[in-house]
């Protein structure tokens, strides 16, 4: 029986209404109130680590999540004493897996994340018996098939028995806290779409699919609309948290659908870029964008009907971060950044291909690796900031141009969102490289926040449909692209699609994961 609400509590149902976000990005947690129009109120951040405790491992600790989900929380409520948090929805990163024991524990506290890349052996097996094309189109899973947790799950069961026979039930991070909150075990089938086990056309489990992970049908989540209520908030997670028992929690969605909804994509045709530590060119569309050599990657959407495709560049962020801390000399990112466009556009660069941590399977899979190439005496630290935010420009076109001849009815003006977004020249630069308007609106950063807003807005039945989430978007700047650096990046594109196919062709040959996995 849930406890009576205390005083403090009784005191914020006399306050606005708003409803809670948060969002489980890959480095940190980002929570934030919005009002019943759209509007955003506040928001936080906590981050938490990622260990890689062999090559090609990446893991995360689910106490780290539900730390950082609290201290967001509790700062938002310390901003804002006054508010009445009427709903909650969270959105997460996919394709991790955790394994929960019969009383909804974690099995073990850490667990891998989607950019962990162990059960390699794992697909190759599962592809001796099982056609790579046919999995791929049905199920739309087109990143490197070893980060599903499908093949994770076999994984488990090859090198971690003991765990898997412990094992009722597999979910992922955003689920898992929605059990912590609710006591209730539920997905939604934009989160679905990224197991390896889920079939678009059929928007459920694939029985030869759960049957190739050697997966049990009750030990997947039955998927729901991600605006469907799970539960109401627990008196303990309430206490924790410094909210009210009783709030309703929401099914949610995957990060990616969320920033899709959140980045005005809402109808057919809508192209965004995403911009954070990985990148992606996204398109909504009633049909999954579908190609078995290019291989889009390809979730179900928020909204019923429709689903979200992109091409990704996996190490983005990452990769401009890694830079700054190994080059930077002691300048801040942003100034690190800004010494990098203040360069003028036909300088000579090195060029840099970014798949530091892995690539899609065009451009060599999970084993490919990046490069650092045509350094010259003369090449200072701006110099090197250049060539890692080119470099990432150059990955985004090969993505955007892709995704437009996949999609027949894809929009002309490209969003760029996420926290990549913030910085002026960078921008100026995709726009150079792109050859294109590019769109910034005041959602900014927070656009899968705004999406997980919004499936709780929807939910509680303030907004009448998922349209009115466009309602944020007044725009900010429109970055237009220059004639003359066009001309000046064409040669450094031929340099840098030289450099990838090169990479691509001999991912492996440096072996940087076979020594010590296990």
């Amino acid at each position: 029986m849930e406890a009576e609400p205390a005083a403090t509590d009784r005191k914020l149902r006399d306050g606005p209404g708003a409803v809670l976000a948060i969002d489980l990005g890959t480095g940190g947690c980002k929570a934030s109130l919005w009002d019943c129009d759209g509007g955003l109120l506040c928001g936080s951040f906590h981050d938490y680590p990622t260990t890689h405790p062999h090559p090609g491992w990446n893991e995360q600790s689910v106490d780290d999540w539900q730390t950082a989900v609290v201290q967001c929380t509790r700062e938002l409520m310390h901003q804002r004493p006054d508010v009445d948090v009427l709903g909650i929805a969270l959105s997460g990163h996919s394709l991790g897996i955790v394994l929960l024991d019969a009383h909804g524990e974690p099995v073990e506290r850490t667990t891998p994340i989607w950019s962990d890349a162990r059960a390699t052996a794992q697909a190759v097996e599962v592809f001796a018996d099982l056609d790579q094309d046919e999995w791929y189109l049905r199920t739309g899973n087109g990143f490197t098939p070893a980060l599903y947790p499908l093949f994770k799950a076999r994984w488990y069961a090859k090198h971690r028995p003991q765990s898997w026979q412990t094992a009722a039930t597999i979910v992922g991070c955003k689920d898992w806290l929605n059990l912590w909150m609710t006591g209730e075990l539920a997905t939604d089938h934009s989160y679905a779409s990224g197991s390896g086990f889920y079939e678009l056309s059929s928007g459920a489990y694939a029985d030869d699919f759960l049957a190739a992970g050697g997966v049990a049908r009750d030990q997947l989540p039955e998927p729901r609309r991600s605006h469907d209520m799970v539960g109401a908030l627990r008196a303990a997670a309430a206490e924790s948290l410094g909210l009210r028992p009783g709030t309703p929690v929401f099914a949610g969605a995957v990060d990616n659908s969320a920033m899709a909804l959140g980045s005005r994509g809402v109808t057919n045709g809508r192209i965004y870029a995403s911009l954070g530590s990985s990148s992606s060119m996204t398109v909504t569309a009633d049909r999954p964008v579908l190609d078995t050599r290019l291989r889009p990657y390809v979730f179900a959407h928020v909204i019923p009907g429709y689903f979200v495709s992109a091409m990704s560049t996996f190490s983005s962020g990452t990769s401009i971060e890694w830079l700054h801390d190994r080059l930077g000399t002691g300048l801040t990112l942003p100034a690190f950044l800004d010494d990098g466009a203040a360069l003028a556009a036909d300088c000579g660069v090195p060029t840099f291909v970014p798949t530091l941590g892995g690539g899609t399977p065009l451009e060599g899979g999970s084993e490919v690796r990046g490069v650092l190439a045509g350094l010259d005496l003369a090449h200072g630290t701006a110099h090197l900031a250049r060539a890692g935010m080119e470099g990432i420009a150059f990955s985004l076109e090969r993505s955007l141009t892709a995704i437009r001849a996949l999609a027949d009815d894809a929009e002309d003006e490209v969003l760029i969102s996420g926290g990549g977004a913030r910085h002026h020249g960078w921008n100026q630069i995709y726009a150079d490289i792109v050859g294109q308007p590019l769109v910034r609106t005041a959602v900014d950063q927070q656009a899968a926040a705004l999406g997980a807003a919004a499936i709780a807005l929807v939910g509680l039945g303030i907004w009448p449909d998922f349209t009115v989430a466009e309602r944020p978007h007044v725009v900010r700047h429109t970055y237009v692209p220059s004639p003359e650096a066009a001309a000046a990046y064409a040669e450094r594109r031929h340099r840098f699609t030289v450099l990838q196919q090169l990479l691509a062709a001999t991912a492996g040959t440096f072996d940087t994961t076979s020594s010590s996995r296990p």
